[in-house]
């Protein structure tokens, strides 16, 4: 697994390298990790140090590509299949040594790399090209990889997988977990997200204080950490929020899961994903989703039906409007959202996909 983010420190997608690799692990497989990082080396994991500096000057790329040749070529030479996740230079890098060693790659795209690419970079295209199957995470995310034109010999959708630790719960429990967090019979709202611009978090409080002006017993609850925190800080003062949104900053993962259960409705303010994994955790935890018109919050209500309302992005007056449509008639997510959940999106039907394409690749 070539990835740049290896937990327990992260969430959501970027948590697919490990839950994919201890499923693997539990099957019997040799799983091995390339990631960024600057810990010691460790019983199958290693290291690349991830340069900083003048791009311009390629000094930190070269650096990039050594850590990468050294560290990760004697482990692609071992194995069957390279599984890279996502596309940075150390991505890229390690395809290459794979291509060098005549060993097949894998490659699954989760979003960024494929909404702002251009389509025409020769390295991207031949990173692409070259790979034995290239995973999408989403239909949407797929349709723009053929409109970049991306030379793609074998390609699919592959949805990402919901941990098991997802999952609905007992009344009691979600009222615990509740009282932890200083919410009794409020609304509770909830977003999990990277704090960025895409994320959109500024609609999303300016949706809330619409929406509190007349429920005044909601709390909001803003799971992540990122680089608009100050401004969000600044935002809640503005409007006067007080303790009715609290940011919780990068929360461990166990108590994602609790937060995704106790919570009422999950609210996804972002502008662009693929498929929103944060989201899927919510409805697998039997909590419905209110979600902008973004390529991934599309798809989901495509799949999930009523049970994730789709708005207008950067409107925080349809975002408040629907959210007092739910408060008015709150409601568990239903048993066919459920089944869907376990159908497609549980993580032992996404590793049997991904090994049908590991066979496929070493045919």
């Amino acid at each position: 697994m070539v990835t740049p983010h290896l937990p327990p420190h992260q969430a959501a997608n970027a948590l697919f390298p490990n839950l994919l690799g201890e499923a693997l692990r539990e099957r019997g497989h040799l799983v091995r990790y390339l990631t960024f990082g600057d810990a010691a080396d460790g019983d199958g994991v290693r290291f690349v140090k991830r340069r900083r500096g003048p791009r311009a000057t390629r000094v930190p790329q070269a650096l990039e590509a050594w850590d990468t040749w050294r560290k990760g070529a004697p482990w692609i030479r071992e194995s069957d299949v390279v599984h890279i996740h996502s596309s940075t230079w150390m991505n890229q890098v390690a395809a290459r040594v794979a291509e060098r060693e005549r060993r097949p790659y894998l490659l699954t795209h989760y979003g960024t790399e494929i909404w702002h690419a251009d389509g025409k970079d020769a390295r991207f295209r031949r990173f692409n090209g070259s790979a034995a199957h290239v995973a999408f995470y989403s239909e949407a995310l797929f349709r723009r990889g053929r409109e970049l034109g991306l030379p793609l010999a074998r390609a699919s959708v592959v949805y990402p997988p919901v941990a098991d630790a997802f999952g609905p719960r007992p009344p009691a429990d979600r009222a615990a977990i509740r009282a932890r967090h200083g919410v009794s019979a409020a609304p509770l709202l909830l977003n999990v997200k990277r704090l960025h611009p895409l994320a959109d978090h500024a609609t999303l409080l300016e949706a809330f204080a619409i929406f509190r002006s007349a429920r005044q017993d909601a709390r909001l609850l803003i799971a992540g950490a990122g680089e608009t925190r100050d401004a969000l800080e600044q935002q809640v003062l503005r409007l006067a929020l007080g303790d009715s949104v609290r940011l919780l900053g990068l929360v461990p993962n166990q108590q994602v899961a609790e937060l995704q259960a106790a919570a009422d409705l999950f609210v996804l303010s972002s502008t662009l994903e693929a498929t929103p994994t944060v989201a899927l955790e919510a409805l697998a935890s039997g909590t419905p989703v209110v979600s902008t018109d973004n390529p991934g919050g599309l798809e989901l209500a495509a799949l999930f039906g009523a049970d994730v309302r789709i708005v207008e992005k950067r409107d925080p007056r349809a975002l408040a409007a629907a959210l007092g449509e739910f408060a008015a008639a709150p409601r568990r997510a239903g048993a066919a959202t459920a089944a869907v959940v376990e159908e497609r999106f549980r993580v032992r039907g996404v590793v049997e996909r991904y090994l049908a394409l590991y066979a496929e690749a070493t045919a």
